[in-house]
């Protein structure tokens, strides 16, 4: 199977009920609603991003979404908006970055993708999870060419917690890979 490089052309992905689509500029507004719940931002995961995104205005999401275009443009990683297909509303994203000290994926010497899942606080479901971490498996690993992923799960957020353990995450050391706590990884499947 031939695997077209993901910065040439953004791939596209879907599930029985979300749809994975690249970024853009028109998703802010849904998007807004996603990062001004206060539960979502608690659950972000901001780790090696600089710190707290004091979400509280369209602009600011907007000017968010400004750089992780530019961050794709520039071949660093990929932002995309997950879209609930019943109701055809935005209601997060997932990122797929290199694990920290790695500049981009295709270096030669990248094996590990660090994904980031934001989701509306009240679909942050195991089920919601579950389908999302699958398709990220299943699909995103074999696309960036890397051996694993790995992803941040505190130990409140138990739904996140049972969707990684459904689709086959282990808990990963604290600082192994990456020097942060609460992280869990799965391996090529």
């Amino acid at each position: 199977m031939i695997i077209e490089n993901p910065f040439v052309k953004c791939p596209e992905y879907e599930t029985e009920n979300f749809l994975v689509t690249q970024i853009k500029m028109e998703d802010a507004e849904d998007l807004f609603e996603v990062y001004s719940d206060l539960i979502t931002r608690k659950h972000m995961n901001n780790d090696n991003c600089g710190g707290e995104w004091p979400c509280d205005s369209l602009e600011v999401v907007q000017k968010g979404i400004k750089s992780w275009i530019q961050e794709y443009e520039d071949k660093y990683y990929i932002r995309w908006t997950i879209t609930q297909k019943n109701s055809m509303k935005h209601i997060g994203t997932i990122e797929l970055a290199p694990a920290p000290g790695r500049l981009r994926f295709f270096d030669g010497i990248c094996t590990t993708g660090i994904l980031r899942v934001d989701i509306k606080s009240e679909l942050e479901t195991a089920e919601v999870f579950s389908e999302i971490y699958e398709m990220t498996n299943t699909e995103m690993i074999e696309v960036f060419g890397i051996e694993k992923i790995i992803t941040k799960g505190n130990f409140s957020e138990t739904e996140r917690i049972r969707g990684l353990e459904n689709s086959k995450y282990k808990r990963l050391p604290d600082n192994e890979i990456i020097p942060y706590p609460n992280y869990y990884i799965s391996y090529k499947w």
